[in-house]
Parts: structure tokens; C-alpha cells; sequence
């Protein structure tokens, strides 16, 4: 049962977003990076934006270690050296793709609510998502895996003691979104437009600014 969004949200003080699957799709430029730095350690594998899409949400180290075990052990840390880097140059200079309303969703969200990110991505990728579309000022703090290598559920708790949250909630797309808000007591709404699918969600939005129906 999916209960009535603004019933739930009357209740909340803040709202802390995943990145991937919620606020935009760089799918497409993520999977020019994987390539590059597979190529360029002498793997002829080519993976594609979908395989990107399906294990997005997952912690970088875990996406390593199951999704790339075609890798030898001894090219594996050259492999996330290149990854890491190219990443870095084409989401700087691509981007990803906002998914619709996003900035004017959030111009009118940060009116009663402060906002956040967490995510599982690398260090300095919240950074250029920001950057790229002049998002900087609707978000007062964020925190990723790759600062300090803690799952998403510790980063979140980082957030809410860190800048004194009393309520807030989760958005994202994946079960390990849901899993790990969970884990950090904290409430959980699915973006459902996302790349993942869970099952009998308590709250949930169909497009991004369902979340103005507060």
C-alpha cells in the first residue's frame, strides 16, 4: 500500500536524495568511463549503459568486485585508477541527464524543507553533479562513499546528526536505498521513475516533482 504523500511528509523537517536513479541519469556517461579504463589496463570488454543502470546504488567497491571479476587481480587497482580518473574528466565535461523539473522542483522544496545528498559514488562526483547544473545552493551538505568508505546507511546518519535533523526522509530508487534508510532509521520514499524496482513501497513518486504534493 502506498500511503498519501502529503499525509507523511507533514512530519518531516528535511528530505536527503540519492543521485543516481533520483536526481539524474548518468548512465550514459558513466559507461564511456568503465570502457576507457578497461580498455586502456588491455581488457577487451565492452559494457553498456544498461549494466551501469542495473548495478547503480550499489557501494563502488562492491560494483568492483562483482560486476568486474572478468578483471585480473593484478590490473584491478590500475582498472579503478582509470576508472576513477575518467570519470572525474567526463562527468565534468558531460554530465548526466536531469531528470525533468528537478531544479524548479527544488527551488520550491527548499522553501520548507533543508536538502541533501548521499550517495555511493566516488569522491568529487556530487561535486560536478552540482556543478554542471548550478545546483550548489539548493543543498546545505551531502557525504558519499568515496570520502571516508562507509555504506550509505552510516552516511546518512552522518547527515542527519551533523546538521541536527529531527525528521527527515530518504528519496531513492533502488532496494538498497530503502535498505540502507532502514538501517539508519530514517524514513523511505522510492522514485519510482528510477532504475530499480521494490516491492509494496510505503510512500512512493511516480516523477520527481510528485514531491510538491506535500
Amino acid at each position: 500500500m502506498v500511503y498519501d504523500l502529503e499525509i507523511y511528509f507533514m512530519k518531516y523537517d528535511s528530505i536527503i536524495f540519492d543521485l543516481d536513479g533520483t536526481l539524474w541519469d548518468g548512465s550514459e556517461t558513466m559507461v564511456k568511463a568503465f570502457n576507457d579504463a578497461l580498455h586502456q589496463v588491455g581488457i577487451n570488454v565492452t559494457i553498456t549503459a544498461q549494466t551501469v543502470r542495473d548495478f547503480s546504488g550499489m557501494k563502488m567497491d562492491d560494483i568492483f568486485a562483482k560486476h568486474f571479476g572478468f578483471v585480473p587481480k593484478e590490473e584491478l587497482q590500475a582498472f579503478e585508477e582509470v576508472y576513477s580518473q575518467k570519470e572525474k574528466e567526463y562527468i565534468a565535461q558531460s554530465g548526466g541527464k536531469l531528470y525533468p523539473h528537478v531544479k524548479e522542483t527544488l527551488d520550491k522544496l527548499k522553501e520548507n524543507y533543508r536538502l541533501f545528498i548521499v550517495s555511493n559514488c566516488m569522491k568529487g562526483y556530487i561535486e560536478s553533479f552540482l556543478n554542471f547544473y548550478n545546483l550548489g545552493s539548493f543543498f546545505q551538505d551531502f557525504e558519499c562513499f568515496g570520502n571516508q568508505g562507509f555504506p550509505k546507511a552510516k552516511n546518512i546518519r552522518l547527515i542527519v546528526e551533523r546538521n541536527h535533523l529531527q525528521h527527515p526522509v530518504y528519496v531513492g530508487d533502488t532496494i538498497w536505498d530503502k535498505e540502507s534508510a532502514d538501517k539508519a532509521g530514517v524514513d523511505f520514499v522510492h522514485a519510482a521513475y528510477g532504475f530499480g524496482k521494490i516491492e509494496n513501497p510505503k510512500l512512493k513518486i511516480r516523477k520527481f516533482e510528485d514531491l510538491l504534493l506535500l
